[in-house]
C-alpha cells in the first residue's frame, strides 16, 4: 500500500510543478531570471515524473530498464541543482556571476558527474546490476550527490553571510530566503540516502523548495519598485509599524523625505525614459551611501524617496544629507542637465508620536527645503 501512496504524492508534485512553469512563462516580465527559474520548476517536474516511473515500474522483469530511469533521475537532479545554483549567483552575486570564468569553473563538476554517469553503463562508477540483475549504486555514487551538495549549499553560505553584513541590509529578507531554501534539499537527500531509502523525498523535498522560491519571489514582487529595485510604499508602511517599537536606547530614528527637483520638466523636456534613468541613478546614490549603513531604503511615489536611518542626533542627519547630495552630483555628472534632490528629515518621538504625523512632519520639511531653494535662486 506504501508505493500507491508514493506514486500519488508524486504526481501530486508533478501537478504542483506544472502549474508553477505555466505562472512563469505567462508572467508579464519574463526575464533571464525567469527563463532560470522555469529551468528548475521544469527539472522539478521531470524528477518527480521518473521518480514516478521507478516506482510503478520497481519489479519490472527488465533490469535495464530501472538502470536508465535511475540514470535519468540522476542527470535530471544534477541539472536541477546546477539550476538552482546559476538562479542563486544570478541574483546574489550578479558581478561574479557575470565573469565568463566563473561560470565555466562552475560548470566543469556537472560535465564531468554527467561524463561519469554516462560512463557508468560500462563502468559502473555510479551505478549498475548486480550478480542477481538488481540495480545497485557504484563506488563512486556519492560523488554525484557531493556535486549535487555544492551546488545548493554555496548559494546558501554566501546568502547566510550577506544576512549579517549591514552592506546588504536592504537585501536581508531575500539572503535570508536564499540562506534557508537550499537547505532543505540538503537534509531531504541525507535522509533518503541513509534513513529512508526506498521513499521520494527528494523529489516531495525538492518541490517544496521550488514551491517556496516561488512564493518568495512574488512577495518580493509585492514589496520592491521594479525600476529601482527599493523597497516600495507598503514595504515602507510595514517596515515602520515595526520599527518604531524597537529603536536603541542611545539612537533616535530619523525619516528623510527626498524628492527630484523639477521632475516633471525633465520628463516633459527629455522624454520618460530619461526621466527612468533619473530616478534610477538617485535609487543608485542612496544605495551607495545607505546601503552599505543599514538604513532603510524605499520608493515613496513618483519622484520621491524615503530613507529611515538610525542616528545619534541632527548632527548625523546633516552629515548623511550632504553625502547623499555629494554622491548623486558625482554620479550624475554624465547628464545634460542639473540633477537636484531636496531632502527634508525628521526624528521619531517616541512619547505621542504618530507614523502619518510623522511622516506628514518629514514633508513638510521636503516642502520647506523646496522653497528655501527657490528663494535663493529668485535672490541670485
Amino acid at each position: 500500500m506504501i508505493e500507491p501512496l508514493f506514486v500519488e504524492l508524486l504526481v501530486f508534485c508533478l501537478i504542483i510543478c506544472v502549474i508553477l512553469l505555466v505562472k512563469i512563462k505567462s508572467g508579464v516580465d519574463y526575464n533571464p531570471n525567469a527563463v532560470m527559474l522555469a529551468s528548475i520548476v521544469g527539472h522539478a517536474a521531470v524528477l518527480n515524473l521518473i521518480d514516478c516511473f521507478c516506482f510503478i515500474f520497481y519489479e519490472s522483469s527488465y533490469p535495464i530498464l530501472n538502470l536508465f530511469l535511475n540514470s535519468a533521475y540522476f542527470v535530471t537532479g544534477l541539472l536541477l541543482a546546477y539550476s538552482w545554483f546559476r538562479f542563486a549567483m544570478s541574483v546574489l552575486c550578479k558581478r561574479l556571476w557575470g565573469n565568463r570564468l566563473m561560470r565555466l569553473v562552475s560548470s566543469l563538476p556537472l560535465v564531468v558527474t554527467l561524463g561519469m554517469n554516462l560512463c557508468s553503463f560500462w563502468t559502473g562508477w555510479l551505478f549498475g546490476l548486480d550478480e542477481n540483475g538488481q540495480y545497485c549504486r557504484g563506488p563512486y555514487f556519492l560523488a554525484q550527490m557531493a556535486v549535487c551538495g555544492i551546488y545548493l549549499f554555496v548559494p546558501c553560505s554566501i546568502a547566510f553571510t550577506k544576512f549579517f553584513m549591514k552592506k546588504y541590509y536592504p537585501d536581508r529578507s531575500m539572503n535570508m530566503a536564499f540562506s534557508t531554501i537550499g537547505i532543505f534539499p540538503l537534509i531531504m537527500i541525507v535522509l533518503q540516502l541513509y534513513f529512508l531509502a526506498g521513499t521520494p523525498s527528494i523529489s516531495i523535498g525538492l518541490t517544496i523548495s521550488v514551491l517556496i522560491i516561488y512564493v518568495n519571489i512574488q512577495s518580493q514582487l509585492i514589496s520592491i519598485d521594479p525600476l529601482t529595485g527599493l523597497n516600495n510604499r507598503n514595504h515602507l508602511n510595514r517596515f515602520l509599524d515595526t520599527r518604531v517599537l524597537h529603536i536603541r536606547k542611545d539612537r533616535q530614528l530619523f525619516l528623510f523625505m527626498i524628492d527630484i527637483d523639477k521632475f516633471k520638466d525633465i520628463n516633459e523636456n527629455f522624454g520618460r525614459l530619461q526621466g527612468d534613468i533619473v530616478l534610477q541613478i538617485v535609487a543608485g546614490a542612496l544605495k551607495n551611501v545607505c546601503g552599505h549603513l543599514g538604513h532603510f531604503i524605499a520608493r515613496y511615489g513618483s519622484d520621491e524617496f524615503v530613507v529611515v536611518a538610525e542616528m545619534k542626533d541632527y548632527s548625523d542627519a546633516l552629515y548623511l544629507r550632504r553625502n547623499i547630495l555629494m554622491v548623486l552630483a558625482k554620479n550624475s555628472e554624465h547628464l545634460k542637465f542639473p540633477l537636484r534632490l531636496s531632502i527634508g528629515y525628521t526624528l521619531w518621538n517616541k512619547t505621542s508620536d504618530s507614523i502619518p504625523n510623522y511622516i506628514s512632519r518629514a514633508d513638510k520639511q521636503l516642502v520647506a527645503d523646496k522653497r528655501s531653494k527657490s528663494m535663493e535662486r529668485a535672490v541670485t
